[in-house]
């Protein structure tokens, strides 16, 4: 089990990310959402806007008309990363930050689908599809997760071993 400090950071990053989220849609909708005159404001002309879109699918709209499959699978694999969490005395700090991101992203969009039967996504920059802050934060944890399972140990990774004392 981590030490108590881990488990506050993994909440806390989760819950920042979640509360970040939340508020940016809640504005979007409020400025831009269903039944407003614009729907997309160009913040720099031909690269970046903010637009109101609903995602009805997973990730770049794929497998749209499944929510409670989607909802299901976030879930699940929610669980199954917080459980191999846990199971870890000393987590290294990218593994605690990472899954914070990822949780935090995870239950961000999950309120949507829960709440809203599809997640708001705003987020327009050049050709990729809509995004939102949730699908920010999971793409980053993500990567920061692949990259601290695939490099070869370092120095820094002895600092979190010095730094619990070990």
């Amino acid at each position: 089990m981590p030490a108590r400090r881990d488990a506050v950071a993994l909440i806390g990053i989760a819950a920042v990310v979640i509360l970040i989220d939340q508020l940016t849609k809640f504005l979007i909708v409020s400025t831009i959402g269903p039944g407003r005159l614009e729907s997309r404001v160009e913040v720099v002309d031909g690269w970046l806007a903010l637009e109101y879109t609903q995602n009805r699918g997973a990730a770049f709209g794929v497998l749209s008309g499944l929510v409670p499959i989607l909802a299901a699978a976030s879930f699940a694999i929610l669980t199954v990363l917080l459980l191999l969490y846990i199971r870890q005395a000393r987590p290294p700090h990218w593994q605690t930050g990472a899954i914070g991101l990822i949780s935090g992203g995870a239950v961000g969009n999950l309120v949507d689908r829960v709440r809203l039967g599809h997640v708001v996504d705003f987020l327009s920059i050049g050709p990729w599809p809509n995004f939102n802050i949730a699908d920010s934060a999971i793409t980053v944890g993500v990567l920061a997760l692949i990259w601290g399972l695939t490099r070869p140990a370092t120095a820094f990774d002895f600092v979190r071993a010095a730094d619990r004392g070990s």
